[in-house]
């Protein structure tokens, strides 16, 4: 009989919420808001979510949002977190930290571009979603290739969960943006030699 490979499980948590806008892009070199009292409220449940499960690693992005997701998490299982940079978001140069209605109104031309093809428009200094996946695939590869056969939890952004989730299940990378990935939700993927197994998708405590 064939002995079946060993997985290495994923979890990957998208942080919980700030009192950020959202109707403005965040820019991370410059703001680094804080969880508000709902998003501290969804860390936890995220917290309580994986307690009863056995994991080896708990990996974040560096911004406070994150940090604050994986510390709650961490407290509850007694581990402590590792940061990758390369968890970030996904940087929109000259657009970043701007609201939506003054890039409109500054950049028009360029906006209609990007509304019609969010996967190609790349603002001047800005990261496209392949750029992106590369980043966030490449630090995912390293943590498996430490954590190979563990289960490993990964807080990060809707941005690089995304692009993850749709390059890992094989769906193209352009249809991202159909993935609900909601603030404090918890995804799933187990990662085979051979094939990948999408366990849950956007799980919360309801």
């Amino acid at each position: 009989m064939r002995e079946k490979e060993p997985n290495t499980k994923v979890i990957f948590v998208r942080h919980g919420i700030t009192d950020f806008p959202k109707d403005r892009l965040y820019c991370d070199d410059v703001d680094d808001p804080a969880l508000n009292k709902q998003g501290l409220q969804q860390a936890q449940k995220a917290a309580d979510l994986l307690s009863d499960i056995h994991v080896d690693a708990i990996y974040a992005s560096p911004m406070k949002r994150t940090i604050m997701t994986a510390d709650a998490i961490a407290n509850k299982i007694k581990l402590p977190v590792q940061t990758n940079p390369a968890l970030k978001e996904r940087p929109f140069g000259i657009w970043d930290g701007l609201y939506f209605d003054a890039i409109e109104r500054e950049f028009p031309d360029d906006y209609r571009t990007w509304k019609k093809n969010p996967a190609t428009y790349v603002p001047q200094g800005g990261e496209s979603i392949f750029d992106l996946l590369d980043r966030v695939k490449n630090a995912l590869y390293e943590i498996m290739s430490r954590h190979n056969g563990q289960t490993v939890v990964i807080v990060s952004h809707v941005g690089p969960i995304r692009v993850l989730v749709s390059q890992s299940m094989s769906m193209p990378i352009e249809k991202y943006r159909q993935l609900t990935i909601d603030y404090g939700s918890l995804t799933r993927i187990d990662y085979g030699k051979r094939q990948n197994n999408l366990i849950y998708l956007n799980r919360y405590w309801l």
